[in-house]
């Protein structure tokens, strides 16, 4: 294992946030670029990612590595470990939030947090976005909706989202702010 130098988010960061509002279904946050902070909620939190815990501000970051995931510890002394799909982030504190990587399609990973404890800005699950999002009632979806009848395909691409019906439909671009609908699965795009 090897160990790299804790960063807190600079202005330079590479990461993007959206909110995805899916009716019926909730809010999730998405989250791309290949490193992103990890952090509790305060009024001078800078974490591309808060959790309203008793974590410290900074308390590590996740970086994607092709198709892996590892976490960082906010000290320099901390090694990096590898996060396989179900794997507890290492963050001491009442807060548990796992990692999940449901679909074997896409390198794209789901965090969730178990209990009473919630993520920033009302959303229910943080997605870090690789390229492409499914949405649907499978378990093979990174936002699960279990009333939903049909699924969708969400793509970022030059910083651009767009969305289609399966794997056969027609890729349609998703504008922020503007509600698409995609057969039964009714969305709403926002800066976050």
């Amino acid at each position: 294992m090897s160990v790299i130098k804790s960063q807190q988010k600079s202005p330079q960061s590479a990461v993007s946030r959206w909110r995805l509002w899916i009716d019926g279904c909730g809010g999730f946050l998405l989250v791309t670029g290949v490193q992103c902070s990890v952090g509790g909620l305060s009024r001078v939190s800078n974490a591309d990612i808060c959790v309203q815990a008793d974590w410290p501000r900074f308390a590590g970051q996740i970086m994607r590595q092709g198709a892996d995931y590892f976490w960082q510890g906010q000290s320099s002394s901390d090694s990096k470990t590898l996060l396989t799909d179900g794997t507890p982030i290492p963050i001491p504190g009442s807060a548990l939030m796992t990692l999940g990587k449901p679909s074997q399609l896409s390198d794209t990973a789901v965090l969730s947090l178990n209990g009473s404890h919630r993520f920033d800005q009302h959303v229910d699950g943080v997605v870090l976005v690789r390229e492409t999002v499914l949405v649907g009632p499978g378990s093979d979806c990174h936002m699960r909706c279990r009333t939903a009848s049909d699924r969708a395909i969400l793509q970022l691409k030059d910083n651009q989202w767009y969305a289609k019906a399966g794997l056969l439909g027609d890729l349609q671009q998703f504008e922020v702010g503007q509600r698409v609908l995609i057969q039964s699965l009714a969305m709403t795009l926002e800066r976050a």
